[in-house]
């Protein structure tokens, strides 16, 4: 009878955890980057380095630097914002070229830019290659470097960098 008994509460305890397990909450099931919500504008930020330089950065409005893009998901500009930055400094990967093959810096977060976001993280940016940008790929990613002229508001590309912001 013992044995019965410990055999059923065995069971009873797996059926428990299984069930547990395949009853997840919400919170549970919702990706990570969706608590940023997706990337609906650009800011230009500098490094606090040089004076008259700064980076476009795909952002959120009311959350900074905060955001995510995935397929079909971002602001036109901020997608643009990310396919320029691949285009300028990494020019000579198979990311560059993927969004080059579909359509160049066209501000939609399709097939090539998620392509090209996935080859970027389990590349050269050591992050979760999942194609979706977020927080963790923005922070590893070099971003193009412009100084604009005091003078006369022209605008120069001058390397490429992976800035503390």
């Amino acid at each position: 009878m013992t044995r019965r008994r410990t055999r059923f509460g065995v069971l009873g305890a797996a059926a428990l955890l299984l069930g547990a397990g395949l009853t997840a909450s919400p919170m549970m099931t919702t990706p990570a980057h969706a608590a940023y919500g997706p990337c609906n504008t650009t800011v230009q930020r500098t490094d606090g380095v040089a004076v008259n330089n700064y980076y476009v950065v795909p952002a959120r409005t009311g959350n900074g630097l905060s955001c995510y893009m995935q397929w079909q998901t971002g602001s036109s500009n901020a997608v643009t914002a990310l396919q320029r930055a691949i285009l300028r400094c990494y020019g000579s990967t198979p990311a560059a070229e993927r969004i080059r093959d579909s359509g160049g810096a066209d501000g939609v977060y399709g097939t090539g830019t998620v392509e090209a976001v996935r080859w970027l993280q389990a590349n050269r940016l050591g992050v979760s290659a999942d194609g979706v940008y977020g927080p963790a790929t923005r922070a590893a990613m070099w971003w193009p470097d412009y100084w604009r002229d005091p003078s006369d508001g022209s605008v120069e590309f001058i390397d490429c960098y992976n800035p503390p912001f």
